[in-house]
């Protein structure tokens, strides 16, 4: 059982990587006023570019470097159109999501059959050699993958950013009311490009991290609605970069659960009604309604955090999907 525990320590940190980084992407772009439904594209655009470019060059840190810039492009068009053409973020942002889905099916096709060496697991320097042997928590915690350790820092370096430091504040001055910020001499457009750009460029980066670390191959729509989850995440975290580490290792655990419990021996015997509840274990147990319980979770997650709830009292920027013109207001 301790072998079993440890593996799915470890494989929940992997699992929950990919949607820490997109998610703390989108605070940042939320928190300065822009929703972005493109997630799921971008990560898609940055697992392909960065894998492609890893197997063409064996560099793995170029690969993850190309796929942050792919996502960072197509957030860059997601911000032109709607913070200098005024579009609707919603529209916006879907379509995004679909053009990412199509280009990397088209382009993805003769990468499919490809193998790469990608990131390994590297133990943590100076006290990494004498914990990783602890017992269910030393792999998971001290032998990870770069990329891994990377979004870990990024939590801290987030919140502090956001919550300690004089851009922070003008981040969430711009999301909550542009106009008084814009009054105040805050550079509204400028900022709300810059939230969306690092928004999209943590996409590429998760993306990057799926097809680099986490499966180091690539599969057509591999990201598998993380993107959409990572939007919610972002709704569970009430808008917070801590939290949303806890919910993205929720996430991430419910993942590791599904792909290793498989060998797991499930079956109820010796028991009171031992016929009708183990057929109910077989159907919770089995791959396919498994595969359903990371979005069902997404759907209670929303629910709770939301219910009798309005969206100031969970958290949201008051001018969240608010288009600001200077020329109206």
């Amino acid at each position: 059982m301790a072998g079993f525990l440890a593996g799915l320590l470890d494989a929940t940190v992997r699992a929950a990587t990919p949607l820490l980084l997109a998610s703390l992407g989108e605070i940042v772009s939320e928190r300065g006023g822009v929703l972005n439904l493109g997630v799921e594209g971008m990560m898609l655009v940055g697992a392909l570019c960065g894998f492609a470019t890893t197997a063409t060059t064996g560099s793995p840190w170029l690969g993850f470097a190309v796929g942050t810039a792919a996502g960072a492009a197509m957030a860059t068009v997601h911000a032109v159109l709607c913070i200098s053409f005024k579009a609707d973020q919603v529209i916006s942002g879907v379509m995004l999501t679909l053009l990412g889905g199509g280009l990397t099916t088209y382009f993805g096709q003769s990468w499919v059959s490809e193998t790469i060496d990608g990131f390994d697991a590297v133990v943590v320097p100076v006290v990494g050699p004498a914990l990783v042997d602890l017992p269910v928590v030393g792999p998971a915690l001290f032998q990870n993958t770069l990329t891994d350790y990377l979004a870990l820092a990024l939590v801290p370096a987030a919140s502090y950013v956001l919550f300690r430091t004089n851009i922070g504040l003008e981040i969430t001055a711009v999301g909550d009311d542009p106009e008084a910020a814009d009054t105040m001499g805050v550079p509204v457009f400028a900022v709300r490009y810059l939230c969306v750009i690092v928004g999209g460029a943590s996409a590429g980066a998760a993306g990057a991290h799926l097809s680099l670390a986490f499966s180091k191959l690539w599969i057509t729509g591999m990201t598998a609605g993380r993107g959409w989850i990572a939007i919610a995440l972002v709704i569970f975290a009430q808008w917070r970069p801590w939290r949303v580490l806890v919910g993205a290792s929720l996430f991430g655990g419910i993942e590791a659960f599904i792909l290793r419990s498989q060998g797991l021996d499930l079956s109820v015997t010796g028991v009171p009604f031992a016929g009708p509840l183990d057929a109910a274990v077989g159907f919770a147990t089995n791959p396919q309604v498994m595969a359903m319980y990371p979005y069902l979770a997404t759907v209670v997650v929303l629910v709770v955090v939301t219910r009798n709830s309005l969206e100031e009292r969970v958290g949201a920027p008051a001018a969240l999907l608010d288009n600001y013109s200077r020329e109206t207001e």
